[in-house]
């Protein structure tokens, strides 16, 4: 527990200025800086919480995006989505309900996929609800199962969404990307190895260590939810702050049940209708996963928010985020706990 404690690392720093709201009479402006050893993460939580008072109009995005040019609806499905060989499914494509996974056409992996939910071309924000998302995270469990027979080799996997333009989505149509190889990506790679030396170091699991942590202090923990745990992540990755989720001693995707899916799609469509809430339009998710059992890294992900900024479409991510590998972030993320709690 000490060493979760040591982990998380807070600077404090205080800005001095002029005021030209008030007669310019000297005020200090304090903020945060805070490392995570763990995910390697630094984040500047800003002393102002930002709120988002005007819902940013979809309408341009469906006009850009419209039915008749989406390659993911049924008039251009079939000429316009790629097949897997024969090797992997004489199908062609994965199927389950009506969702369908298939190779990317523009893939920037070995094995990288889309799954689409439906052929319902857009999906709202309120409208992601269990039920609608079940068979497009399904699907892709079944084709993560079909990759381990056919190449053995393969470690790690990930299912990844970039839901609406500003969070970098091509394409209106609600879909998710998986990447599965030998080899994690960066990130994974990151709290995987933090995990083997805790454990080295402990002789416990960083992530058991780590949930009994946060339960305790009582700060960035929202809720459980059978065997999803959610947290307020203590240095986000995105401006808008961000959710983490971990499933509680599953080792593997295959350790998810129809259950565990469940409850995490649960919590999704409960995260969805607080962004839909708070303004947002979009958002980013990752799932990190393994496709062996592995204790060094538990099934987990995160969730963040996206926006752009008014009245001119600013992007959220800036020069610290992409130059300095640090993130600004004026959404604090005690006070975005507070909240999420009376969802859950």
């Amino acid at each position: 527990m000490n060493m979760i404690n040591t982990a998380y690392r807070k600077d404090y720093m205080v800005g001095t200025y002029l005021d030209p709201f008030n007669e310019f009479k000297e005020k200090e402006v304090f903020f945060e800086i805070r490392h995570d050893e763990i995910t390697g993460v630094t984040c500047r939580i800003l002393p102002a919480r930002y709120r988002i008072s005007i819902k940013p109009d979809i309408k341009s995005y469906l006009e850009k995006s419209t039915e008749s040019n989406c390659p993911f609806c049924p008039n251009l499905f079939e000429k316009m989505t790629p097949q897997f060989t024969s090797d992997i499914t004489k199908e062609g494509k994965f199927q389950r309900g009506n969702a369908f996974l298939f190779p990317n056409a523009f893939p920037h992996d070995r094995f990288n996929c889309v799954a689409i939910f439906s052929d319902k071309h857009f999906i709202g924000l309120n409208e992601l609800t269990t039920e609608t998302m079940l068979d497009g995270f399904l699907v892709c469990r079944d084709y993560f199962k079909r990759m381990k027979e056919v190449y053995p080799a393969v470690r790690f996997c990930s299912i990844n969404w970039n839901y609406m333009p500003p969070a970098g989505g091509g394409l209106i149509h609600p879909h998710v990307q998986t990447v599965i190889g030998e080899n994690p990506t960066r990130f994974i790679a990151t709290i995987s190895t933090k995990a083997q030396s805790y454990q080295e170091a402990t002789g416990s699991n960083l992530w058991r260590d780590l949930i009994a942590y946060e339960k305790e202090k009582d700060e960035r923990f929202i809720a459980s939810t059978g065997n999803i745990e959610w947290m307020a992540s203590f240095a986000p990755q995105g401006m808008a702050g961000e959710i983490w989720f971990v499933c509680n001693g599953k080792k593997s995707i295959f350790n998810l049940n129809d259950e565990d899916v469940n409850e995490l799609l649960t919590g999704f469509s409960r995260l969805f209708r607080y962004f839909d809430e708070k303004n947002f339009i979009s958002f980013n998710m990752a799932l990190f996963a393994t496709l062996v059992e592995d204790d060094n890294l538990w099934v987990q992900g995160k969730l963040m928010p996206r926006f752009v900024i008014l009245p001119l479409g600013t992007s959220d991510v800036n020069y610290f985020e992409k130059l300095h590998n640090e993130i600004i972030c004026p959404f604090i993320p005690e006070e975005m706990c507070k909240e999420l709690k009376s969802l859950f």
